[in-house]
């Protein structure tokens, strides 16, 4: 009987990978328990789980909104949706150690978000805006607070898996798009007409 001694790179990485692993766990249990699509191989992973979660969580706080509103979601909450969509991509990549992967978890998600609403073409350009803008304060001393309690929230819930925590969360994100301004009816005609900053260039949306 012969024992096999990897070399020490090759054990390096097999606990690199354990540890990643254990980190993510509590995504992976998470989106589990709420019957969501959970990725256990592949590249993409990390960044396919994430979105799934940014997805469930933001899909939730859209339903209570329109549910306290009495109304869809409207095209001025558009930018609203992106960026609590961003947050809670940012609060899940931060629990489970994968920093740098929430940008493409909030790009994707917010994408499929709005897509119903406003398009698949205007729902991509409204997600680069938000992520752009997202990205932008968290560089800056100009950071969004009620956007990191969001994150925290988010974080939180995920790694309790919490129902009042649960219910925290949505809530925060729900004020956070009730927050973001209306247009009367009479300003209906012009809704279809917003600009979004896509950095040097402005996007005008064409549709409802």
């Amino acid at each position: 009987m012969s024992v096999l001694i990897p070399s020490k790179k090759i054990a390096l990485r097999w606990n690199g990978a354990l540890q990643a692993r254990l980190l993510q766990a509590p995504l992976e249990d998470f989106l589990r328990s709420h019957h969501q699509k959970c990725v256990l191989a592949g590249p993409t992973r990390v960044t396919d789980n994430l979105t799934s979660a940014t997805i469930y969580f933001v899909e939730k706080a859209i339903a209570a909104n329109v549910t306290e509103r009495g109304g869809p979601l409207a095209v001025s909450q558009h930018p609203a949706v992106g960026q609590i969509a961003c947050a809670a991509s940012l609060g899940v990549a931060s629990l489970i150690r994968e920093p740098t992967c929430w940008r493409i978890a909030a790009l994707v998600g917010t994408a499929r978000l709005l897509a119903p609403y406003a398009g698949l073409d205007t729902g991509a350009h409204l997600a680069a805006s938000a992520t752009r803008i997202f990205s932008r304060s968290l560089t800056s001393f100009s950071h969004d607070m009620e956007l990191l309690r969001i994150s925290h929230a988010i974080a939180g819930v995920v790694e309790n898996d919490d129902e009042p925590l649960a219910e925290n969360a949505v809530h925060l994100m729900s004020q956070r798009l009730s927050a973001a301004p209306r247009h009367s009816p009479a300003e209906k005609t012009y809704a279809a007409a917003l600009s979004y900053d896509l950095g040097g260039a402005t996007f005008n949306s064409l549709t409802t």
